[in-house]
């Protein structure tokens, strides 16, 4: 009978020395989430469509969040399936408008011997705007609470290399100061990216693709938190808490001081 108790003891402390380890050893955290996007809808083109390009990690319910178009509307002017399934690089209309300019011209009929020249359509432009902000609760959602963070270093380039466009932000209340932003850029594809200052740690991606059409104005949000209450410093770095490891090695100790107290007792 004291055997099986001895035996049971040794079991316990065992468990509880592996409990301990666990709670000692460093633990996974990620602060991986991409950057807030707010998006506007762009300007009707030649031909009256209005039209979104699907960015990487977007879904239809992501689509209407930023666009205002609902999903059954989607589906339908896109002839999508009934899971409005769709992938980075669709062309989605967002909706239809009647062009007067094309009514018009469809109207008058050139003088005989006239020549019409074939009209170039200009390159249009659209607006970026980056908010570096101080993620005081680290949710990765700015509030209107939290303020702009200044001293951060912005840079947009296009895919091609055309345009490299750089600037820092301002810090302060929202209320108070403006987002810093890039006007006037020719629409196309986009790296944005933003290196935070010195004593902080972001709590968001710092680089964001975007794709550009005429008439957007998009506002991208970072997050970037105090050095002292961020847990892990990279993204997918590891870390624990303090208090996880000071709970582990008093289980650890738990455990030693049990398996003592059951080879001593097995002595005697």
């Amino acid at each position: 009978m004291r055997k099986n108790i001895y035996v049971q003891l040794t079991l316990i402390s065992l468990f509880i020395l592996l409990a301990g380890v666990l709670f000692i050893l460093p633990q996974k955290y990620s602060t991986n989430v991409q950057a807030q996007a707010t998006y506007k809808t762009s300007t009707p083109g030649a031909d009256g469509r209005i039209i979104y390009v699907v960015q990487e990690g977007d879904n239809c319910t992501r689509v209407f969040l930023l666009t205002g178009v609902e999903i059954s509307q989607l589906i339908a002017l896109n002839g999508l399936d009934a899971d409005c399934a769709i992938f980075p690089g669709d062309e989605l209309i967002l909706g239809i408008v009647e062009s007067p300019n094309l009514t018009e011209t469809a109207n008058v009929s050139p003088a005989p011997g006239d020549t019409l020249p074939s009209p170039t359509p200009p390159l249009g432009t659209a607006e970026i705007c980056i908010v570096l902000y101080d993620d005081i609760d680290g949710n990765s959602m700015r509030t209107e609470e939290e303020p702009y963070l200044g001293g951060g270093a912005a840079s947009v380039n296009n895919r091609s290399g055309t345009i490299s466009l750089t600037g820092e932000t301002i810090g302060g209340d929202p209320e108070l100061v403006d987002p810093l932003c890039f006007l006037e850029i020719p629409e196309g594809e986009y790296n944005i990216s933003v290196a935070i200052p010195d004593g902080f740690n972001p709590t968001t991606s710092m680089n964001y693709a975007l794709t550009l059409q005429a008439g957007d104005q998009a506002t991208l949000d970072f997050g970037a938190q105090t050095s002292s209450n961020v847990i892990s410093t990279d993204e997918t770095s590891s870390g624990r808490s303090p208090w996880l490891g000071i709970a582990g090695l008093l289980i650890f100790l738990g455990g030693l001081g049990l398996g003592y107290y059951t080879l001593r007792s097995r002595k005697s």
